[in-house]
């Protein structure tokens, strides 16, 4: 049996990975910084994993040999033959002192493809490679799940890519040349990655707690279909994608943003929203690479007014909409979102202001 080593016990650490990575063939060691998940994982050794395959749950109990709080984890770190890394891309370069001078195949999960460069460079590690998850994994369960096991989780059968550099490790994955994982993470990025927001971020708007509540809004479904072809006009201009198979992926998200089986919280998808704001990333980076390949990102900006507009107290970023508020139009993209004044996105996000203010009104009001 291999062992393997999970940093974060959430959506993708302890959800989907062990369906990859089967417990047949492998031990599972977590490090998770929530103190309840901890303890129950080391009480109960192990938990309940639920994934949807056609309509459907297929149940399966994932033993645990141990959680540990973060810096217990050494001596296992040293014996793992492998480390799988979920604890959110804000997080991963924290652990870099951990994996100086290692050189088993550490797997970031991240949504960030330059994370495993820079690791690579800090620690000297060569496996530290990307991993693309093409899946949607739930961070909690129904309610008659939770009380037979508050650890349940939730996810899809979905499929793993992964950097072909470290197949040895094996599991239920496609190993991949670096090619087929850039289309792979391209689809990813900008055909889940930015709509799958800007449907939570629409969804909060109308308060609803699932993903699959908000799509059975009409007008956030319609904004989402027009973010998607978008998406896929941009991808082809920019790097060629064939758009059959963008097309397929699409379709595909659509299904999945809507699987009633899921229970994915509006708040997991949302959250974090500077962060999804940044100047690369899948909201203002996608709208500039829409703009550069000639393509009007017009529901993408629909959707990049309602991430202005999100409101949770428990979100690290909670004082986004507060920020709005207290700031004109253009001190806010200058500062807050850290567009330069005169470029393209800048001047097109003003101008059209008040349209995509009034549509994330519409949506909050339920006209």
């Amino acid at each position: 049996m291999k062992k393997l080593l999970i940093y974060g016990a959430g959506a993708i650490g302890r959800g989907y990975l062990p369906r990859v990575f089967t417990k047949d063939k492998y031990e599972y060691y977590f490090v998770e910084t929530n103190p309840r998940i901890r303890e129950l994982m080391n009480t109960q050794k192990g938990y309940t994993s639920y994934m949807t395959i056609n309509d459907q749950y297929d149940i399966c109990h994932v033993p645990v040999q141990r959680c540990f709080d973060d810096g217990e984890e050494i001596e296992i770190l040293q014996q793992a033959d492998a480390v799988l890394v979920a604890v959110g891309p804000r997080n991963f370069m924290k652990l870099q002192s951990k994996f100086m001078g290692t050189t088993m195949p550490i797997l970031s999960f991240e949504n960030d493809s330059s994370l495993p460069v820079i690791m690579r460079r800090a620690t000297g590690n060569d496996n530290i490679v990307f991993a693309v998850p093409d899946v949607i994994t739930s961070n909690m369960a129904p309610k008659e799940f939770a009380e037979k096991d508050p650890l349940s989780i939730v996810t899809e059968n979905g499929v793993c890519f992964i950097d072909s550099h470290v197949e040895a490790l094996g599991g239920d994955c496609r190993y991949v040349s670096a090619e087929e994982l850039h289309t792979q993470w391209m689809a990813k990025l900008y055909i889940h990655n930015t709509p799958h927001c800007i449907a939570a971020y629409l969804g909060n708007l109308i308060n609803a707690t699932y993903m699959h509540e908000a799509m059975k809004n009409e007008s956030i479904a319609s904004c989402i279909n027009g973010v998607m072809i978008e998406m896929e006009n941009m991808l082809v201009n920019k790097y060629g994608i064939d758009i059959e198979f963008l097309k397929y992926y699409s379709s595909k998200e659509i299904q999945r943003f809507s699987n009633t089986l899921l229970f994915d919280p509006i708040a997991r998808v949302a959250r974090e929203p500077f962060r999804k704001l940044a100047p690369n990333e899948r909201l203002i980076g996608a709208a500039q690479l829409c703009l550069g390949t000639g393509v009007m990102p017009k529901h993408l900006m629909e959707g990049i007014m309602a991430a202005f507009c999100f409101e949770n107290d428990s979100d690290p970023d909670f004082h986004i909409k507060q920020l709005m508020n207290a700031l004109n139009p253009r001190d806010f993209l200058k500062i807050i979102i850290r567009l330069r004044e005169g470029e393209a996105l800048y001047e097109i996000l003003l101008q059209n202001w008040k349209e995509n203010l009034a549509f994330v009104n519409k949506i909050k009001n339920h006209v």
